[in-house]
């Protein structure tokens, strides 16, 4: 499907139960979004809790080999981060001719292990005429 300049509003809205891997403490979680790795935008960082909440609104302008969204979630620390989840979300089944994508996104484990929690996101497709 050939999007053309169409654009994709992201909003980023929370995380629920995000693993957490910080033996004091909870999790200073940050999402990155992105439809190319050369580009990517992220949230703001919620600090000590593994719920956070962001609220947070990116715009992306779609080419046409664009068909998916990425979000890799990540705890700050002092030192660097760490790797929380990521996911993959198909843009041509989920959100190209639809009104509004509104879903919590699973971060799988690896090996069938427990999700490492899930992220609330909500995208709209704006296709220009």
């Amino acid at each position: 499907m050939g999007q053309g300049q169409s654009t994709l509003d992201v909003t980023i809205v929370e995380g629920r139960d995000l693993e957490d891997n910080d033996i004091i403490g909870k999790n200073d979680a940050y999402v990155e979004v992105y439809l190319d790795k050369d580009y990517k935008q992220r949230t703001n960082i919620a600090k000590d809790t593994n719920n956070p909440t962001w609220n947070q609104k990116f715009t992306f302008n779609l080419q046409d080999n664009n068909d998916s969204l990425y979000l890799d979630v990540y705890d700050d620390d002092a030192v660097g981060r760490d790797s929380i989840g990521s996911a993959k979300i198909d843009l041509k089944k989920y959100v190209f001719g639809k009104e509004c994508y509104n879903a919590w996104i699973t971060l799988p484990a690896m090996l069938g292990l427990r999700s490492k929690g899930e992220i609330h996101v909500i995208i709209k497709h704006h296709a220009k005429k």
